[in-house]
């Protein structure tokens, strides 16, 4: 009886460890399970991590934008502007835009005087000039708006922009690098004690100082085209203006026009007559003398 009593409770041990056993082997596995996820939050929250899908990314500093009307806003823009005007009074168009010019302290960078005929039968000539001129940013809308005022027909304007605000920060940070490298090298160059050891890093050290020297120059062009915007402006010489508003003219104002450009024309082609007759002053000498020798051979054959 006691035999079977000690057997009994040996099983009933066996069992109750098996599920010891299994519980804890359950409850480690909850805990490995939850020690991953807690894991992977962590690594979420990284900087290094990769954001999942509901992770927000900030825009870079610095990133153009566009305000309402389509502008670029960022803090290194480079504008750019060309216009074309067509004028009756060139040298009081042309004397306009220089004052206008020293006025808003902005400077010629190119000028080109040419002279067209159209041709037809006045023969007259007119001018053209294209500018290429370097005005103040600042003062850009204010020099805009006084050309408006001018006793000119403004035929065309494009405003264009270009947004260099990645390209220039990117550039400050490259010439940092290169003023970091250059200030070890110079410790080093310093330090060295062998003569090959010196010749390496001083090659070492004017490469570096020749590419800073050539992006403080990249930065400097970005400055110079930001701070002046570039205006090509063009002024053609016409005997009258295209402007679209002559089409709805009175009919009497429309006939003294067209007489006015007749007599004009008219007024050309007798100076262009008159020109032509001197230049061929010379050919008419010739061409008589010749015909009079001939006659006076003719006539006295006759005889």
């Amino acid at each position: 009886m006691r035999k079977r009593i000690v057997w009994i409770a040996l099983v009933i041990i066996m069992i109750l460890s098996a599920c010891s056993s299994n519980g804890d082997g359950d409850m480690a596995e909850e805990s490995a399970d939850s020690s991953v996820e807690m894991s992977d939050s962590e690594m979420a929250s990284e900087p290094g991590s990769s954001p999942s899908e509901n992770t927000v990314i900030e825009p870079k500093e610095g990133a153009s934008n566009t305000n309402q009307s389509g502008e670029l806003i960022g803090e290194k823009v480079i504008k750019t502007v060309s216009l074309e005007y067509e004028t009756l009074d060139f040298q009081q168009t042309t004397d306009t835009i220089e004052d206008l010019a020293d006025q808003f302290d902005a400077y010629i960078e190119f000028s080109n005087e040419t002279t067209d005929e159209p041709g037809g039968i006045s023969g007259q000539q007119y001018k053209s000039i294209s500018y290429t001129l370097r005005v103040p940013t600042e003062s850009l809308t204010d020099f805009l708006n006084a050309l408006e005022d001018m006793k000119a027909y403004k035929k065309s304007e494009t405003i264009g922009t270009q947004d260099v605000t990645q390209t220039y920060r990117d550039t400050e940070a490259r010439i940092e690098v290169l003023r970091n490298k250059e200030a070890r090298l110079t410790a080093l160059l310093e330090e060295a004690g062998s003569i090959e050891d010196i010749i390496e890093l001083e090659n070492s050290l004017s490469e570096t100082i020749q590419e800073r020297e050539s992006l403080q120059a990249v930065l400097e062009t970005f400055d110079s085209l930001i701070d002046y915007t570039e205006v090509q402006l063009y002024v053609m010489e016409r005997p009258s203006l295209s402007d679209s508003s002559g089409d709805h003219l009175p009919f009497i104002d429309r006939v003294s026009e067209a007489f006015m450009e007749s007599m004009y024309g008219f007024f050309y082609f007798l100076q262009s007559l008159l020109i032509w007759i001197i230049y061929a002053i010379p050919f008419l000498i010739v061409i008589g003398l010749i015909g009079g020798i001939l006659y006076y051979v003719h006539k006295k054959r006759k005889k």
